[in-house]
């Protein structure tokens, strides 16, 4: 009887430390937690009245600055930057718009709204050119479109291939020179000219290879890598031309439905 006794007294002391030990632990966290928290509205408090002392000083700032006239002449200076900045797209009213019969039967294209939305520019001055020229060169119209579409998304002021590659049809002027000079260009972000050059090589590529398909590969790869990295491994279509063959197809289709409209 005694050491049952004995036993439970034992048991009991045992319980009643683990009880005080855990109350403690409480306590302990409590006050930790508590303490974190002041610490924490503290800081925010600091904060609070640094963003206030800071706002009381811009406020502070202004009113000196508008009660000296600094304000109305910032707002100046701002207006004649904006003077000053060149408008881009004024190089396209360098073209006359009036080529007489050799727009016979051009059709406004709307480019797609993804090509808007990034930047795509196509204006109708620069269609009726592009349009002229390619009956000139006896080009589709609706290749070239689709060929601008490709390389540039109809950004006229595109620059690609580290620098090498420019405007509407990505012309890589060191490979143009001698076309350059016998067309009497000279500036290949000027979209006119660009676009003269690019349907000149894509007439002669037509002419030399025969298809569509061959000449578009040459205009992408350049002639000789045409014949290593195509030609000479039996391909000849593949997704660069196959895009541009397809939109081709996709732009006539619109074209004749806006003139028959």
């Amino acid at each position: 009887m005694k050491a049952r006794r004995k036993r439970r007294m034992s048991r009991r002391r045992r319980e009643r430390a683990y009880m005080t030990a855990v109350v403690l632990l409480a306590i302990i966290v409590t006050v930790c937690l508590t303490r974190s928290i002041m610490h924490d509205d503290k800081e925010f408090e600091e904060f609070e009245q640094q963003s206030q002392e800071f706002d009381a000083q811009m406020q502070r700032i202004d009113e000196q600055r508008e009660a000296s006239g600094q304000n109305a002449m910032l707002e100046q200076v701002r207006t004649w930057q904006q003077e000053e900045e060149p408008d881009k797209y004024a190089v396209f009213d360098t073209m006359s718009a009036d080529w007489g019969d050799e727009a016979d039967g051009f059709v406004f294209y709307d480019i797609p709204e993804e090509y808007n939305r990034t930047g795509g520019y196509f204006p109708e001055k620069m269609q009726v050119y592009t349009y002229c020229v390619c009956k000139q060169y006896g080009v589709r119209y609706d290749l070239v479109v689709a060929l601008i579409e490709k390389e540039s998304g109809y950004k006229f002021d595109k620059v690609g291939d580290d620098g090498h590659s420019i405007g509407y049809m990505q012309i890589y002027e060191e490979c143009h020179r001698d076309r350059m000079e016998r067309l009497n260009v000279t500036d290949l972000t000027n979209p006119y000219q660009n676009v003269l050059v690019g349907i000149d090589y894509l007439s002669e590529l037509i002419e030399r290879y025969g298809t569509i398909q061959d000449a578009l590969a040459a205009y992408n790869y350049g002639e000789q890598g045409a014949k290593q990295h195509l030609w000479k491994k039996g391909i000849y279509v593949y997704d660069y031309n196959q895009t541009i063959m397809n939109r081709m197809k996709e732009i006539e289709e619109e074209l004749e439905q806006d003139a028959g409209d």
